[in-house]
């Protein structure tokens, strides 16, 4: 007599990735030891574990990660340009608005001290550093944090 040997084959697929197959543990969504990643992938600055590429935060670590190409612009000319037309408009231009209204408010506050002639240095001074300050921000974003 021949028996049915034909047993189930579907002991060796598994529904759950961390479960063994034929004896040899698979490899879970956390497991990066030994990989690079891909093309839409990156390292995380902080714990290494490859993540989104486009990830704003590490969702292993929580750390904030670095974006060259977010919503906000970062062109530093750009940003200098904007504070030499409009001291702090720079700083809006890269997304810190309450850093770009103080320029603001300073340069009016200091325009309106230069009609006694002691504002004109302040202002001056205040529009100089708003340059300097929107260029460096958008040359390093964790500057400004």
């Amino acid at each position: 007599m021949s028996t049915d040997d034909s047993a189930d084959t579907d002991d060796e697929t598994s529904d759950d990735p961390g479960e063994a197959v034929n004896g040899a543990p698979t490899e879970t969504a956390g497991d990066t030891k030994g990989e690079t990643p891909g093309i839409d992938e990156a390292y995380c600055r902080n714990c290494g574990e490859i993540i989104d590429a486009k990830a704003e935060i590490c969702p292993e670590c929580g750390v904030r990660q670095r974006s060259s190409d977010s919503g906000v612009g970062n062109d530093s000319g750009i940003a200098a340009v904007a504070s030499l037309i409009i001291p702090g408009a720079g700083q809006i231009y890269l997304g810190h608005l309450g850093r770009g209204l103080g320029f603001i408010v300073a340069s009016f506050v200091a325009g309106l001290f230069s009609v006694f002639l002691v504002g004109i240095p302040f202002l001056l001074a205040i529009w100089v550093y708003a340059i300097y300050d929107a260029y460096h921000l958008a040359e390093d974003p964790e500057r400004g944090a």
